[in-house]
Parts: C-alpha cells; structure tokens; sequence
C-alpha cells in the first residue's frame, strides 16, 4: 500500500484510470481481432458454394474501419461485386421458375455464437481491467 498526499490524491487517481483505460481497450482490440477471424472463417466454411468457378465465399474477409485511442472497430464484409449475394445466400429469394430458394442463415448463425461470446469476453475484460 502506498501512502500520498491529497494534494497528489488527483493526479493518482488519473493515472490510475489511465493505466485502467489504456488495459480494457488493448484487450477490447484483442477480443474483437480474435471474433472477427473466427466469424470469418466459420461463414467461409458454412457458406454455400454454387456452380460457379469463382467462389462466393473466397471474397469473404474483414476490415479495420476505426482505430483510435477510444474506439476500434472492424467490419465482416464481402469484396467485389459478390457482396450483392450475401443478402439472398443468408435470407433466401425467388427463383426464375417461380420457385424459392430458402437461404442458409448462415452470417446469422455464425453471428449469434460469436456474438455472445464476444460479449462475455468484454464484459470480463472491464470488471478486471
């Protein structure tokens, strides 16, 4: 236990919630890097593969879209022009006869399990810093 003096009680306290602060969002960045590999590997796997050569799921990958001192964020997404697909693939559509293609869920289902997941994980991060 250290001792201080009120008049160095503040800049303490700062430093404190600094060193708090500067620990919860390097382990945020580490949680949400390890759940955006995993979400993108388990939609490659699951996604449905069609007839042709080019497939729909080697286009599928992820992105960093904020990095700053107090906010990381990264976006799953499709590259090229397959990223008009990933709408139907997961939620069905019409097909030319009249029929319907029922979709997979596939974003959905690998999205729920990792979500909550990810939750969990931050959530542990803050209450230990």
């Amino acid at each position: 236990m250290t001792k201080i003096s009120i008049d160095a009680l503040a800049d303490t306290v700062n430093k404190e919630l600094k060193l708090y602060s500067d620990n919860v969002m390097q382990g945020i960045r580490k949680e949400t890097d390890k759940s955006m590999r995993q979400l993108v590997q388990e939609t490659k796997a699951t996604a449905p593969v069609g007839h042709r050569k080019k497939h729909y799921k080697n286009s599928i990958t992820s992105k960093v879209t904020k990095n700053s001192a107090l906010e990381y964020e990264k976006q799953w997404y499709v590259r090229g022009s397959d990223y008009r697909l990933s709408h139907l693939l997961n939620n069905g559509h019409a097909l030319r006869d009249g029929g319907r293609y029922p979709g997979t869920q596939f974003i959905t289902k690998a999205e729920v399990s990792i979500v909550k997941d990810y939750e969990e994980a931050i959530k542990e991060i803050i209450e230990n810093g």
